[in-house]
């Protein structure tokens, strides 16, 4: 499998099905991914391991490029972030910030497009920094324009989509926080934040 080839694969309709059937090709373009394969999380968010759980959120989020990579890379440090607690719960602590490192690696291997990279890497980054969590709004707000918070959101939903069902609940909660911050957009005469 070469870049073309996987770029062609992520606009499928249901791309984890090639991504499945040629792992070890892709592995062999983003050796990190290795690692996720069969990685119990030790969560009881989390009923698949780390590489099955990427490939439910690719299969989840729009059919974009930059939704596709940012859910094909959004946890792939998390093998090498992981922490188990005293009461066996694993946690995976900075992990959406070294994810980005394995991305911009990888996207810079590949020259792809700078313009891509840094949405790309703002998705990876703040996909855990949940838009209905008001001390995350300022961060946001600075950090993405109000188009790409519904990038996020899309991001956010397909990650929670490929968690374990008992949270389905939370979806409400996300659809407020993302309609709550996109207000802040409209009562502002100045629609770009991004900085």
């Amino acid at each position: 499998m070469n870049l073309k080839e996987l770029l062609e694969i992520l606009l499928e309709n249901k791309p984890s099905t090639k991504l499945r059937e040629r792992k070890e090709e892709l592995f062999d373009l983003i050796p990190e991914l290795r690692s996720c394969e069969k990685f119990d999380q030790h969560s009881k968010w989390h009923p698949y391991d780390v590489l099955e759980h990427i490939f439910h959120v690719v299969d989840n989020v729009d059919p974009t490029i930059e939704l596709r990579l940012a859910a094909l890379f959004h946890d792939t440090a998390k093998p090498e972030t992981f922490d188990l607690d005293k009461e066996g719960r694993g946690h995976f602590p900075k992990h959406g910030i070294k994810s980005v490192k394995k991305f911009n690696e990888f996207a810079n291997k590949y020259n792809l497009d700078k313009t891509q990279i840094d949405i790309i890497s703002r998705l990876i980054e703040c996909h855990d920094d949940y838009l209905y969590d008001s001390e995350k709004t300022n961060k946001l707000i600075k950090t993405f324009t109000k188009d790409e918070i519904e990038l996020l959101y899309n991001l956010q939903k397909a990650d929670l989509l490929a968690q374990s069902e008992e949270y389905r609940y939370l979806l409400e909660s996300y659809e407020i926080g993302k309609n709550k911050l996109l207000s802040k957009y409209e009562r502002s005469s100045n629609e770009e934040y991004h900085i």
